[in-house]
């Protein structure tokens, strides 16, 4: 399972950014050569981004490399460091949670409301998809991290 998710957030991540960096560049050449911005470029690149973010804060939580004060926990005998690690898994799940609750409510509503983008006139629940699986790729993560945490300490006793 995690060989299968690393490999598709490896290629989300590099098709993305491929993505990203070729419309930004043909948009560029657009606009300086023609003198034509194409707006349905900046919709697709501003879409891949946040999916990119989102994918990349999951594949930061799986290695241990998210944000945090580490000179908190830094202060923190050696043996209790996993219990501050299980309140951030906490705070992850949290966050996840409503990523993905409120996600799912505003794909719903996306429908319902036949929303489409401005410029390409895609539905535009296909984009508001990125949110909700993002915090579910999130939850994971942190739940594979976690669970490495106290895998590793049972070792070390």
């Amino acid at each position: 399972m995690k060989k299968i998710i690393d490999s598709l957030e490896n290629y989300i991540l590099a098709g993305g950014l491929l993505i990203m960096t070729f419309i930004t560049v043909a948009n560029v050449i657009s606009r300086k050569f023609l003198g034509l911005s194409m707006s349905f470029m900046e919709e697709l690149t501003t879409s891949m981004f946040i999916f990119i973010t989102l994918i990349g804060s999951a594949k930061a939580a799986r290695t241990g490399s998210h944000l945090g004060l580490s000179i908190l926990t830094d202060l923190i005998p050696k043996k209790y460091q996993k219990y501050a690690s299980l309140i951030v898994w906490f705070v992850a799940a949290f966050f996840s949670y409503y990523l993905v609750r409120y996600g799912i409510v505003m794909v719903q509503s996306e429908i319902r409301m036949g929303m489409t983008t401005p410029a390409l006139g895609w539905p535009e629940w296909w984009f508001g998809m990125f949110i909700p699986i993002g915090g579910l790729f999130i939850f994971i993560r942190y739940t594979q991290w976690i669970i490495e945490i106290f895998k590793d300490s049972k070792e070390v006793k």
